[in-house]
């Protein structure tokens, strides 16, 4: 009798214990998901594989570029945000094909497709082993969601065991235009 007790006992605790280790064991996309760097505006934030320092972001209503000599203008109900930036790989030629802003209510808004075409954009560039390159993201997103930002860079969109840098931008030093001209000097 006593051996069935303990027999149900242990099999209780045993079972307990599965029940925890289950519930505190992170899921599969947690476990796979981006290696993430953090850093300020200032500060040129490093990961395993590229770096990136922000050196200047604008917020305007109307931005404007001459690809191929024909000159467009594009306007929003919203804001574009322009961030300049300076990007170095650290191993290997690779491209930043992910890029995006997440703004104050979390929201993700990568970069416009309304903007193609425009001079010194950073997806069409590649990033060479200890050259620095720079160039500018381009991103269309609602008014309030410019007071609390944050870039999001990786080089893959959705990247699975692989660096994904957090710049928090600072509301302070974004500087607002009526209008921006983006030429091959950039903005």
């Amino acid at each position: 009798m006593i051996r069935l007790l303990l027999s149900l006992l242990f099999g209780g605790v045993t079972a307990l214990l599965l029940a925890f280790l289950q519930s505190t064991t992170p899921s599969y996309a947690i476990l796979t998901g981006p290696i993430e760097t953090a850093g300020l505006q200032k500060d040129t934030v490093s990961s395993r594989t590229f770096s990136v320092k922000v050196a200047k972001v604008l917020r305007t209503k109307t931005i404007a570029f001459a690809p191929y000599g024909k000159s467009i203008e594009r306007q929003t109900e919203g804001v574009w945000l322009i961030v300049s930036v300076e990007l170095q790989s650290n191993y290997d030629t690779m491209t930043i094909q992910a890029a995006a802003i997440e703004g104050a209510s979390g929201r993700l808004y990568r970069q416009s497709h309304r903007a193609d075409g425009a001079p010194r954009l950073m997806p069409s560039k590649d990033l060479q082993p200890g050259l620095p390159t720079t160039g500018i993201f381009i991103f269309e997103l609602p008014e309030g969601e410019t007071s609390d930002m944050t870039l999001v860079l990786s080089r893959q969109p959705s990247p699975q065991l692989d660096s994904e840098i957090r710049v928090k931008l600072d509301g302070a030093s974004v500087e607002t235009r009526d209008r921006v001209e983006i030429g091959a000097n950039g903005v």
